[in-house]
């Protein structure tokens, strides 16, 4: 049986992007989807017919149609672990896997690293590598739908924002089209926590972690 490493578990944390829609409660108990292995078929049905003015307020019900953030990143946990149930509120996610022995909890990180789970502000993401100019490129349920995002006070003149425009353009060119690409502020990087697996847990044998953020992005789309 294959090792799990952290490419893997970047590129399970890839199958729902640009798929799924945001829809609050999705991923928890009441959705139904709470440790599903595998993706919903609802999910791109529902994105399929989702119009570019989506307003996830108004489906706010439709629990089974999409994921929210933290029922994203447990439903990643899951399929990267072969089962189990990870999914709690956004603040308290990075503690969860600290608790239950994968790993560590950073306060206040000076940095991130390919596959850190960050919890703070009401919101939890994956990160998937920082830029020389400390812009951030994550992966997150956040309106519209699950997506590579660039985080930077700089906003979309950042070394991310241009990496996550030129990436979502070549491998989801209906979702940007519809969508637009995803840029977030440097909130998402101040006042938070970030879990950093345990090596034992998650090995990194591409070195991702001593890579630069586009070297990352190529690694994990190579076989896309």
């Amino acid at each position: 049986m294959k090792q799990k490493n952290l490419t893997d578990f970047l590129r399970t944390a890839l199958i729902p992007a640009h798929r799924t829609m945001y829809v609050w409660g999705g991923g928890w108990e009441e959705s139904g989807d709470l440790g599903r292995l595998g993706l919903n078929p609802k999910w791109y049905g529902f994105y399929k017919n989702s119009e570019a003015d989506y307003d996830f307020k108004q489906h706010k019900f439709k629990k089974e149609s999409g994921l929210d953030c933290s029922g994203y990143v447990g439903w990643v946990m899951t399929n990267y672990f072969g089962g189990g149930n990870y999914v709690t509120f956004a603040d308290k996610q990075a503690e969860l896997f600290a608790e239950i022995g994968l790993g560590t909890v950073i306060k206040n990180p000076r940095c991130f690293m390919p596959g850190d789970i960050v919890s703070g502000n009401g919101h939890v993401y994956i990160a998937a590598g920082q830029c020389a100019d400390r812009s951030l490129i994550l992966l997150h349920s956040s309106p519209p739908g699950v997506q590579l995002c660039a985080a930077s006070a700089r906003g979309t003149d950042s070394m991310a924002a241009r990496l996550v425009k030129c990436y979502t353009e070549k491998y989801w060119p209906e979702w940007i089209e519809k969508f637009g690409f995803c840029v977030r502020g440097a909130e998402y990087t101040q006042g938070v926590k970030a879990f950093r697996r345990s090596k034992a847990v998650m090995s990194d044998p591409d070195c991702l972690c001593g890579r630069s953020a586009e070297k990352v992005l190529e690694i994990l789309l190579k076989e896309t």
